[in-house]
């Protein structure tokens, strides 16, 4: 109930402010950081569906629960589209109403068809013992690879988009604000594919992970990633090469390249999550001196702990994406080729880490016998 209502609070602002055209820039910033609400959220979520399955189903759950989140970017940009056809592009802010109305169905839905756990008991102490871990800052750094590539491209793919039609439309001469307002609305209308497509396949990652592992999903999908991120590189030096704006056959490699890390990102999405109880659970069995219960309790307590600091940590991969279109778009060559070295590059260095850290050799236990785990183990308070 709290998880839904609390969202009321950045919904509302957004309407209010939505609502205002001379609402300063500093003001939204405000609201976007209480946005927040919903990243904290999406991890209590996560946390709790991992205490409700066993080991070998948890890959599926968490990418079925997981993906249903991010499912919401597409809806977003669904819901937009549909109240510009139907309000017109000067009433944005009715999807903040739309999404009022979502919120008080779930709060309601959630006081009378939802019962709290009775056995699971955590404390704030596993978000600091939880990061005594490697492998907890490499799952954060692979997440950021899957997960803040997904995010990113959320936002960035329509902006490459709008920038794209923008140069077709414009040919050289001054951007007028008809031209830049239909060549957002041509973007609009493709741009949800990508995270539609991302979202369906996430728990495709978490299935496939609980089959053939985590750690070979995950290498697998950084693979993949490199070769969709070559994709658009190539592409981008043929436009750069030309020195023209993208053509029709530019526009479509554009398009599929972006769609396939879309797709690859869900599906690793999906894997690196399930990698974490995986990596606890091995952990916790190696042990001594702890019975079945309490290695099970220290097991999910760490494996939730990191579980919302790998989203939160993973989230930032969508700003370091945006931020890295901006100076390659700012660069000498004004493309986004530049840009997508960078994330080849990226992808490169998960594969490798994602090699060496858990295919090469099976996940670690070494530091699971230190004082620090321990006391990590005495009874939550």
């Amino acid at each position: 109930m709290f998880s839904a209502l609390v969202l009321v609070i950045p919904t509302s602002l957004t309407l209010y402010f939505m609502a205002h055209p001379h609402t300063s820039y500093t003001t939204f910033m405000v609201v976007a950081a209480v946005a927040g609400f919903g990243g904290g959220n999406f991890a209590s979520s996560m946390t709790n569906i991992n205490a409700f399955y066993p080991q070998r189903l948890k890959g599926w759950a968490l990418g079925l629960n997981a993906g249903g989140g991010n499912i919401g970017v597409a809806m977003i940009q669904i819901v937009g589209l549909l109240v510009i056809a139907t309000a017109g592009n000067r009433s944005p802010h009715w999807v903040c109403a739309v999404y009022l109305v979502l919120l008080s169905v779930a709060a309601v839905g959630a006081a009378l068809f939802m019962d709290n756990l009775t056995n699971q008991r955590t404390n704030g102490r596993s978000m600091i013992d939880v990061m005594a871990f490697r492998d907890s800052w490499l799952i954060a750094l692979l997440y950021i690879g899957t997960f803040g590539s997904f995010i990113g491209f959320s936002f960035a793919f329509g902006q490459v988009l709008q920038i794209s039609f923008l140069a077709n439309l414009s040919h050289g001469a001054k951007v007028t604000p008809a031209m830049t307002a239909q060549a957002a609305l041509h973007a609009a209308q493709i741009a949800f594919i990508g995270p539609l497509l991302g979202s369906i396949v996430r728990p495709i990652g978490g299935w496939l992970s609980d089959r053939i592992g985590g750690s070979k999903v995950t290498l697998y999908t950084f693979a993949a990633m490199m070769g969709a991120a070559g994709w658009l590189v190539v592409f981008g030096v043929m436009g750069d090469a030309a020195h023209r704006a993208p053509s029709g056959g530019s526009l479509a490699a554009y398009v599929a390249g972006f769609v396939a890390l879309f797709i690859l990102s869900g599906i690793g999405n999906g894997s690196v999550y399930k990698m974490i109880p995986s990596i606890f659970d091995a952990k916790a069995q190696s042990m001594d001196g702890f019975g079945p219960a309490e290695k099970a309790d220290w097991s999910r307590r760490m494996s939730g702990a990191l579980i919302g600091i790998a989203g939160a940590i993973g989230a930032l991969g969508g700003v370091g994406i945006n931020v890295v279109l901006r100076a390659s778009y700012l660069s000498p060559a004004k493309s986004a080729t530049t840009a997508f070295w960078v994330f080849l590059g990226f992808y490169v260095l998960c594969a490798v880490i994602t090699w060496f850290a858990y295919v090469r050799t099976p996940h670690s236990t070494r530091g699971a016998k230190t004082a620090a785990v321990a006391e990590a183990l005495a009874p939550a308070a």
